[in-house]
């Protein structure tokens, strides 16, 4: 789709922010961090919903978030993650991971969801975590 930012990312290429990419899926940080390390796993074919893909390629989907998952939680210390199936502002096919701490309230998670808070990083954060969640991201 002409229109859409993830195909057009993904027709770009190798993103700076990239954690993981295959022919099939792409993991990267999200541009504009909620919390620390909020990652995008997309699905590089333009599908607006989970059902449009068949369940061979949901499967393998949902194998690289666990693995998203378990990295992001793995590297930052934290012990939960919120995450978030959007098709509203970009209708392509992803979920949001928000690595969060058990802690962390409603409010807060709503606050999250309606875009009132984001994570300025420090110089070098970013690079850093990259890397460490490539460290940490295995592929069997």
């Amino acid at each position: 789709m002409s229109n859409c930012v993830f195909c057009k990312i993904i027709a770009e290429g190798n993103p700076d922010d990239a954690i993981f990419e295959d022919e099939r899926i792409l993991v990267m940080l999200d541009m504009d961090w909620a919390v620390k390390g909020h990652t995008l796993v997309i699905w590089k074919k333009h599908f607006e919903n989970a059902s449009e893909l068949p369940v061979s390629d949901f499967k393998y989907f949902s194998e690289i978030f666990h693995k998203t998952e378990k990295a992001l939680l793995e590297v930052l210390q934290v012990d939960k993650s919120v995450v978030l199936k959007t098709g509203g502002l970009v209708s392509h096919f992803h979920f949001h991971i928000y690595p969060l701490k058990k802690e962390t309230s409603w409010q807060i998670i709503k606050d999250i969801f309606d875009k009132k808070i984001c994570y300025k990083a420090k110089p070098g954060e970013k690079e850093k975590l990259i890397s460490d969640l490539k460290k940490h991201f295995r592929i069997q």
